[in-house]
């Protein structure tokens, strides 16, 4: 009888073993779901507001803070909260276009300038840009107040040339500081450190990561870009005529 018995309990603890196991394994398996389940939903909300923003830094209007930021001298009043700022390129021909038939002439009139504040702002796609070597030295100029008449002396420079890159030398870039009268030896260290180099290409970076389809030339008013109605939708435009940026300044001042 013991043996039976001894037998029939040893047969008991084995089920019981069994079952315990079979329990532990449900639990194990409950607990994984769970967490699989709750950090699914977590990473789907994390990436729902990730995509939310992208979408948002993705609309067609820049961060206003970034535009106080700009080291580059303007023209008109800095402090009237009217930002005019345009995005060019050196070695562009629209760019090129855009400044001397529209920005220029629109400085020149003395209509609006006193209630805004005009500057530039550059879109250098990569380091090995012939446009960056004048932009820097556009920066370098500027710590002698010299930026507008040594940016229309590149833009000057690039006429004189077939290809941007025989225009845009050190060379050429130092002749034109020293026509200016800045003085050499700093204007050469700043462009030999490369001083505003990775200023320029992080400006650069923000703008292409902020828009999507963004050219030059390009303009915006307090970060948001001048469009025009092309088939049916709105769009942004880049060397536009001088009329239809005075009447895009006009109104843009009756509303702001």
């Amino acid at each position: 009888m013991k043996k039976i018995f001894d037998s029939v309990m040893e047969k008991i603890k084995d089920n019981l073993r069994l079952f315990l196991s079979i329990v532990g394994v449900i639990i194990i398996l409950t607990v994984v779901i769970i967490y699989n389940s709750y950090f699914q939903k977590t990473n789907e909300t994390v990436k729902t507001e990730e995509t939310q923003e992208t979408a948002d830094a993705k609309q067609n209007f820049l961060d206003s803070n970034f535009y106080y930021s700009i080291l580059l001298n303007g023209q008109g009043d800095k402090n009237s909260g009217r930002y005019v700022t345009v995005l060019s390129d050196y070695g562009c021909g629209w760019s090129a276009k855009f400044y001397k038939e529209t920005i220029k002439p629109f400085l020149a009139q003395k209509n609006n300038i006193n209630k805004i504040w005009m500057q530039y702002d550059f879109l250098i796609l990569n380091e090995n840009s012939p446009s960056l070597l004048p932009t820097e030295a556009a920066y370098c100029a500027n710590e002698y107040n010299q930026f507008w008449e040594f940016h229309d002396g590149v833009f000057a420079l690039r006429d004189k040339y077939e290809k941007v890159e025989e225009a845009f030398t050190e060379e050429n870039v130092i002749n034109l500081a020293k026509s200016l009268h800045i003085y050499e030896d700093q204007f050469k260290q700043c462009l030999s450190e490369h001083k505003y180099k990775e200023l320029i290409m992080m400006r650069a970076n923000y703008y292409l990561d902020a828009m999507e389809r963004l050219g030059v030339p390009s303009t915006f008013l307090n970060g948001y870009p001048v469009t025009l109605m092309i088939e049916g939708k709105e769009q942004a435009v880049g060397a536009i005529d001088l009329n239809t940026f005075n009447q895009k300044i006009d109104n843009w001042l009756k509303t702001n």
